[in-house]
């Protein structure tokens, strides 16, 4: 008898415990991994430095138009009455000659983001953008 109840068990209970905290190991690692993945997808990205500030542009049209860029935000004004920010939520850069073209997405939410494509030229501290290269935007001062 002590044979068939040794053969309905097969394993002694040290190797059942083993698996045991390995499966809880296993899920709880999973649910880490899952909590990080979370909060690095919401954290807004970091503009560099090259790109915070106050620019503005004297194109026609845009004269009291400013593009504010923070370390975690953009912002926009059409003059007085608008003023739009939007939080940083990726940013690519791709060097292009003398200068780069930098892809920023942003939006408060992910149903919201919208995308700005532009041209940082380091010499004249200049952005372009890539779909409008008559707006030259001049950095007007430095937010600290």
């Amino acid at each position: 008898m002590e044979q068939s109840a040794s053969s309905s068990n097969p394993l002694p209970p040290q190797r059942t415990n083993l698996r045991a905290t390995i499966i809880v190991l296993v899920f709880v690692g999973a649910f880490i991994a899952l909590g990080l993945a979370k909060v690095m997808r919401d954290t807004p990205a970091a503009c560099p430095d090259e790109l915070i500030g106050t620019w503005n542009t004297a194109a026609q049209g845009y004269e009291d138009s400013m593009l504010v860029m923070t370390t975690h935000a953009v912002i926009f004004s059409a003059g007085r009455d608008h003023l739009d920010a939007q939080a940083v939520r990726r940013l690519e850069a791709s060097p292009d000659g003398s200068r780069v073209l930098y892809t920023l997405v942003y939006g408060n939410s992910r149903n919201e983001e919208q995308t700005l494509i532009f041209f940082y030229d380091s010499h004249d501290q200049t952005i372009t953008f890539k779909n409008q290269s008559h707006l030259i935007w001049t950095r007007a001062m430095v937010e600290s």
